[in-house]
């Protein structure tokens, strides 16, 4: 929980005549640490149940069961006054520039075509687009662009096509219409295959040596540094000239896909091995994976990734805009969620037999990390600012930026996961505060979103408020899909969060611990720096309304991707903070695989408002 310092506590201690002693501010430390990393409920930042004061847990908790109905004394709050009460109420949001039903049309023609673009940038004969094998592009490579000149982006990144394969296999399990009292999914093998051949791809980079060091070798000894390479040419020959290296976020973004992939396989009941057979059988594949089964695939991929990991986390490197050397919280907090899916992977299969490593000492060498990094995360690293209520993308240039960075909301998006207490979730504090005050700012400082400024709705976003990246060069940075998709995805993320906790909601009423919440809430000028908490309770009238209120400001982040999407559904990378003409690279594998993330968790949270308003949770 991020709180800015109170200069009233120093002055009560000091007329008392307290000491606090060095070990007690060390407890106090880690007493803060634990509680911004206990189990998520709803997070430990939105749900803290009962009161902040009083002897019955609840005299400063503000109830409201419905924001549409007179005030009730059935349900009596700490402020009975009901004028009072009723100041705090729901913002009213318009999200849509169209007419809705010209909105949803759009978003499920955009759903699709985006998808369909994203899987023109993946090198696979089996989509029939000979035109990347054509040019030399190996099978299983996804590249980041076909743009080969202003700018030139016709490579491969192991961190974008870490994030695209997330998509595909995302995508991976059709739902049998057929069925129609149970989900039952069908498995789409051609995709399979994609992922078979990404992971195959993926392993044959591991093994070569670079630039920014060895690949893999017969013997675990060094850094493998190697790994850390952010780029390579689209036939799977290294990059040879001088670029941002290294860049750490890589190896543990692939790793995180890969044990993704095999945990969506294990909740539909089926084996990597059926998979590799299925596939087989099909003639999806072409030539001998390196792999048979999974117990391989972690021995061949995942382990060298984890390895990389845990001897080069606390190592600078760029970041994943490849600009700035040093510690980031997007490559951190992918980096921890990497070694935490690692480490439940070893715990959840006791029974296999281990070729190439001890499974205790990797065990151990994992849990250690788990809890270094913790401390790091949250007490060493400088991403939690006393004097800021949001996370610091990269605190060591605090001096010449503000620490806003749309990254921390990406990296928050990648490494959400119910099965292993991510820290830093879509429902923290930091998080939300950072998606507030890019709006604040990007609201300002790009034209295009003058005209929505004081709307209180979605706007254009880019990656930080003093970016300078054109598209080409170095001039005036432009708003970006992928960001302004990813703010999107936050909300339609936070409301499955909220529906998965089944709990209430409970919100400090002051403007410096939940700032975000003043977008979806009006009337916090009437309790801030008092001890209030609204409460919103699971199951009634007024949870489902505030879960429509942070639908419809995720929808109208992404009507503002509409009106900049090109009139075919082709996005670039920008567009263009004045005219909002598409700019920079085109047909951006990350742009359609952002917009399409997005569409899915949004089609995901209309289902659960549509049937909770309806009793039916």
């Amino acid at each position: 929980m991020i709180k800015k310092p109170s200069s009233s506590v120093a002055g009560r201690s000091t007329g008392f005549g307290y000491v606090i002693s060095v070990l007690t501010l060390v407890v106090l430390l880690v007493l803060a640490a634990y509680h911004h990393l206990l189990p998520l409920p709803l997070g430990s930042e939105l749900v803290r149940t009962g009161g902040s004061g009083g002897d019955d847990g609840s005299s400063h908790n503000i109830t409201i069961v419905d924001f549409f109905k007179p005030f009730d004394p059935a349900h009596p709050t700490s402020v009975p006054l009901k004028d009072y009460y009723r100041r705090i109420n729901l913002r009213p949001l318009s999200p849509y520039g169209v007419a809705s039903v010209n909105f949803t049309e759009w978003i499920d023609e955009q759903f699709e075509i985006s998808f369909e673009y994203l899987l023109n940038n993946v090198a696979d004969s089996n989509f029939h687009n000979g035109g990347l094998l054509s040019q030399g592009v190996a099978e299983g490579v996804i590249i980041a662009s076909p743009s080969k000149k202003s700018p030139d982006y016709f490579y491969q990144w192991v961190r974008d096509s870490a994030i695209t394969i997330r998509s595909v296999i995302s995508n991976m399990f059709i739902l049998n219409s057929t069925q129609v009292y149970d989900d039952v999914y069908i498995l789409n093998a051609t995709l399979a295959a994609t992922v078979l051949k990404y992971v195959n791809n993926s392993y044959v980079l591991q093994r070569l040596d670079n630039l920014s060091g060895d690949g893999v070798k017969l013997d675990q000894a060094g850094q493998l540094k190697g790994l850390g390479e952010p780029k390579w040419l689209v036939d799977n020959h290294p990059f040879m000239e001088s670029w941002g290296r290294p860049q750490n976020d890589g190896p543990p973004l692939r790793s995180v896909a890969v044990l993704h992939f095999l945990d969506e396989l294990r909740q539909q009941g089926l084996k990597f091995s059926d998979i590799i057979d299925q596939c087989n059988r099909s003639k999806l594949l072409k030539g001998r994976l390196p792999f048979k089964d999974e117990r391989e695939l972690f021995e061949k991929v995942i382990y060298w990734d984890l390895q990389f990991v845990l001897k080069n986390w606390q190592a600078d490197s760029f970041d994943l805009w490849e600009e700035v050397n040093g510690k980031h919280f997007f490559t951190s907090i992918v980096q921890f969620a990497a070694i935490r899916m690692g480490l439940r992977f070893l715990q959840e299969h006791p029974d296999y037999t281990w070729d190439s490593f001890d499974k205790s000492a990797l065990s151990n060498a994992l849990q250690k990390c788990v809890e270094q990094m913790l401390q790091f995360l949250t007490l060493g690293a400088g991403f939690l600012n006393p004097n800021k209520n949001f996370i610091v993308e990269t605190p060591s240039i605090l001096n010449s930026r503000s620490g806003l960075d749309i990254a921390v909301i990406i990296g928050s998006l990648l490494t959400r996961n119910y099965e292993d207490n991510m820290p830093f979730g879509v429902n923290d504090s930091g998080v939300l505060n950072t998606l507030y005050h890019l709006v604040k700012s990007m609201g300002i400082i790009y034209p295009i979103n003058h005209p929505k400024a004081n709307l209180n709705i979605g706007v254009a976003l880019g990656r930080y408020p003093e970016d300078v990246y054109d598209g080409v060069g170095t001039s005036e940075g432009n708003p970006w899909f992928l960001a302004t998709c990813s703010a999107s995805e936050l909300l339609y993320q936070l409301i499955l969060e909220s529906y998965h906790a089944q709990t209430d909601l409970v919100i400090p009423l002051n403007k410096w611990e939940s700032e975000f919440w003043t977008l979806i809430f009006d009337g916090f000028d009437d309790y801030n720096r008092q001890s209030y908490q609204l409460v919103i309770p699971w199951g009634t009238p007024a949870f489902t309304q505030t879960m429509i209120s942070i639908f419809d400001l995720g929808e109208s982040f992404l009507d503002v991707v509409r009106e900049h999407v090109s009139e075919g559904g082709h996005m670039s990378e920008q567009f263009n903070k004045y005219t909002g003409y598409l700019q920079g690279a085109a047909n951006l594998t990350w742009s359609y695989g952002a917009l399409w993330k997005s569409c899915h968790a949004r089609a995901q949270a209309q289902t659960l408002i549509g049937l909770q308003s309806e009793g039916d949770l």
